[in-house]
């Protein structure tokens, strides 16, 4: 049976990224689902800027078949900024519908392989929930980007059911991984826009991030292979950086083989 999907998508002040990641998971998705808050506020708590008719007719000239939806709620009133991003997408998941995959993937987030998945979830437990590898990009340069060196990292994207979020997107169900590789530019930013998103995401009282923008302003293409064990709340975590370009899928498939 040909899975329904439902895909989910937050949007905010890094809305401009949304535009590649929408138009990488578009075409397995039967309905699209894109979450906006209505007063302009991020899960920290503070007001951002956002062009609504840009993104309006951007996403309008994405959306070919007509499923994309764009709900505007208060998305920053649960009392911190995690709580807030796990009430946006419990709030967002209740939109999707009955019986569909519910995908969460972030605007920043960019799928791989996502024909691939779709044949995937066709064999899938649907009692389970599903879990990506998560490519995690630190920093570009033009079309090279230095991607982190993270063994087994992977990020829980989809369930069945509604409404069941605890920590971001993760639920208490049980999870199993799938072929899914999302490239995700969570650093991979200019440095105005890193610093704004690190001091507007839901982990922004988490590390000193003046600290970590000092880091990825010494970073450059000559002494990257110096930097080890640097991850900010897990130094393990990011054992080394590795060089990568951009669209080249065939190296980000053999990273991924050999990680």
């Amino acid at each position: 049976m040909t899975p329904m999907i439902s895909v989910v998508m937050p949007i905010a002040y890094d809305f401009r990224y949304s535009y590649r990641s929408l138009e990488k998971i578009y075409d397995i998705a039967d309905e699209v689902i894109l979450g906006l808050d209505r007063d302009r506020i991020s899960w920290s708590g503070k007001p951002f800027d956002f062009d609504a008719d840009e993104f309006r007719a951007t996403v309008e000239a994405i959306d070919r078949r007509k499923i994309i939806r764009i709900v505007e709620d208060d998305f920053h009133s649960a009392g911190s900024p995690m709580g807030n991003d796990v009430s946006e997408r419990n709030k967002l998941s209740a939109h999707c519908h009955p019986g569909n995959w519910i995908i969460q993937i972030d605007s920043d987030e960019q799928a791989i392989n996502a024909k691939d998945f779709r044949a995937w979830l066709t064999r899938a437990d649907r009692n389970q929930d599903v879990q990506a590898k998560w490519i995690t990009v630190f920093k570009t340069f033009g079309d090279k980007c230095l991607v982190a060196n993270e063994p087994d990292l992977k990020v829980s994207v989809g369930t069945t059911t509604p409404g069941i979020y605890r920590d971001a997107r993760e639920t208490n169900r049980p999870k199993v991984v799938s072929n899914l590789l999302l490239l995700h530019f969570s650093w991979g930013r200019n440095r105005e826009e890193l610093a704004q998103k690190l001091t507007n995401w839901s982990h922004s009282a988490d590390f000193d991030t003046t600290k970590l923008l000092a880091l990825w302003d010494s970073v450059t293409l000559e002494n990257y292979g110096q930097f080890r064990n640097f991850h900010p709340l897990y130094p393990p975590l990011w054992s080394k950086l590795s060089l990568i370009t951009l669209r080249a899928d065939q190296q980000i498939n053999a990273l991924v083989a050999h990680s």
